[in-house]
């Protein structure tokens, strides 16, 4: 059985004291129903209790507002619009009221927004699961799961501890520190610098203890060593913001590790983004790690399904939209290309006609979007169609074929090799001697996209360029922070701050605010 077999099984980990509450509340819960199974006999159960974990990143519902749907509340759909939305890839036109909305795209996102209080619930709930998973597993071993396996899933479930962690350090800069001692109790609240410590020190022991398994021995759909590693050059790219202090060099040895194993782009960008994109996930693959989407096995609509239809604007022809990939899904005509992103591919020395990554329609819109109200043929705003329903074998559906599934296939990428490259090439730029020949591999992102190299980029192209290759992929906030650019006004964006010509935001807004659900126990951050 595949693991997201499994990962559709898991949920019966829910009957078993580990669903969501809040963040310090006991998770352990005797069933009112005396027919459900509270003891786990058999290693099936336990694998499905350990996909579970990594179902959270996919499974709709959990603790939504009123309003809104389950779908919107999923790990991928709440943090990708924190990221982007926020920044100036993206933004939601006026047709979709859902709460929340309006104050992402203007940067103007109190302590009661629905997307952050779904994502920090999505974060917290995720520490717990894992928590109470780690305290569990050694009993597995009586239902007869080999040992080398328990200690390996045991691994697992600390990282995908830690990446809950990454994102409450990198969007709201604290939180509970849930760790086995704590399951039950009310955990220790760490602010962002001790936060950052204690997570970079626990993936620092997993990957010394040598219990996961490396890119091209492991199972699709879950983490590798290569992925921990990946996560820790992220934290480490932005230690600066985190805990006031650059670990570049900590950064740049973290990929390296990657390249021991993981070193080849995929010959196609566009490939990486469609719906047969999983043979790029793994086994020292370009896709290191990314939450896996299948239809057959479980349907969202907060996946790729989001970054799909929901970019299609239902006013373009049917033909276009064949072209597309839209073809069993009716457009939802709501997200759109703020101008900043087109135009960023006419820097550095590229053109919009000669980089591969380019991948938006124009047609007859305007590429300004200063109509938030107009969803016409010729409304404001291009269309990002870099995710789509097709396979590569026939990617712009030349075939005609209407698909019967709604839900979007593709893979979200959350971690790749592409990244790792920029990252090398950022660090050996700040100085990281030991980085080198970054900007060789810098320079190899550039050369698949059909660009010349730059032999001494500076931090400014190296800013470009990741937003190029990295657009709609849920980096580009922290991006803009680590380079000065988020808040203050020496950079802004169409709708920064809620004007179009956009306009300074204060500091404080590098960090979204503590959702009021929480700030009882968590507390607040300065400025709201």
């Amino acid at each position: 059985m595949k693991f997201f077999k499994y990962i559709a099984l898991g949920s019966m980990a829910l009957s078993l004291g580990v669903g969501a509450s809040s963040c310090v509340d006991d998770l352990d819960v005797t069933p009112d129903d005396p027919d459900k199974k509270t003891e786990l006999t058999t290693p099936e159960e336990w694998y499905g209790y350990f996909s579970s974990l990594y179902g959270n990143l996919r499974y709709e519902g959990g603790l939504t507002p009123n309003g809104v749907d389950g779908g919107a509340g999923t790990w991928m759909r709440c943090h990708w619009n924190l990221q982007t939305i926020t920044a100036d890839e993206a933004i939601i036109l006026s047709k979709w009221n859902d709460p929340g909305y309006n104050d992402l795209k203007f940067n103007t996102w109190m302590t009661d927004n629905t997307w952050m209080f779904m994502a920090y619930q999505r974060e917290a709930t995720s520490a717990k699961l894992c928590s109470e998973f780690i305290s569990k597993i050694d009993g597995a071993a009586a239902a007869g799961v080999d040992a080398d396996l328990i200690a390996q899933m045991k691994s697992e479930a600390r990282v995908l501890r830690a990446y809950s962690y990454y994102y409450m350090i990198d969007l709201f800069g604290k939180g509970p520190w849930i760790t086995n001692e704590a399951v039950g109790v009310n955990a220790p609240v760490l602010e962002r610098a001790d936060l950052f410590n204690a997570v970079t020190a626990e993936l620092e022991d997993v990957i010394a203890n040598g219990n996961l398994v490396v890119s091209t021995s492991q199972t699709y759909g879950r983490l590798s060593k290569e992925a921990a590693h990946m996560l820790l050059a992220k934290l480490y790219l932005n230690a600066e913001v985190y805990a006031g202090t650059p670990m570049y060099d900590k950064c740049a040895a973290h990929c390296k590790e990657i390249l021991k194993t993981t070193n080849t782009l995929a010959d196609d960008y566009r490939y990486l983004f469609c719906a047969d994109n999983d043979r790029y996930v793994g086994k020292g693959q370009e896709i290191i790690w990314a939450i896996e989407q299948d239809a057959n096995y479980m349907t969202t609509w907060g996946g790729t399904t989001y970054l799909t239809a929901g970019a299609y604007i239902e006013s373009v022809p049917d033909e276009v939209l064949n072209r597309l990939g839209a073809l069993g899904q009716t457009p939802w005509t709501g997200l759109k290309v703020r101008p900043e992103l087109p135009q960023v591919f006419d820097k550095d020395g590229s053109s919009r006609t000669s980089d591969k990554r380019y991948l938006f329609y124009e047609g007859e819109f305007q590429e300004g979007v200063e109509n938030l109200d107009d969803i016409s043929e010729t409304s404001d705003g291009f269309m990002c169609v870099k995710y789509t329903y097709t396979n590569s074998t026939d990617y712009t559906n030349e075939a005609n074929i209407a698909l019967t599934n709604q839900v979007c296939n593709t893979d979200y990428p959350l971690f790749r090799l592409a990244d790792t490259y920029l990252m090398l090439g950022e660090c050996q730029k700040r100085g990281v001697n030991d980085a080198d020949p970054g900007f060789t591999y810098f320079n190899k992102v550039r050369d698949r996209a059909g660009l010349a190299p730059i032999t001494n980029p500076t931090l400014d192209e190296i800013l470009n360029e990741r937003q190029r290759e990295l657009y709609w992929e849920g980096h580009r906030r922290s991006d803009l922070i680590r380079f000065g650019k988020y808040t203050g006004g020496t950079y802004n964006w169409s709708w920064k701050g809620g004007i179009y010509e956009g306009k300074s935001i204060d500091s404080y807004r590098n960090l979204f605010a503590i959702p009021y659900q929480y700030v009882s126990t968590v507390g607040q951050n300065p400025g709201y």
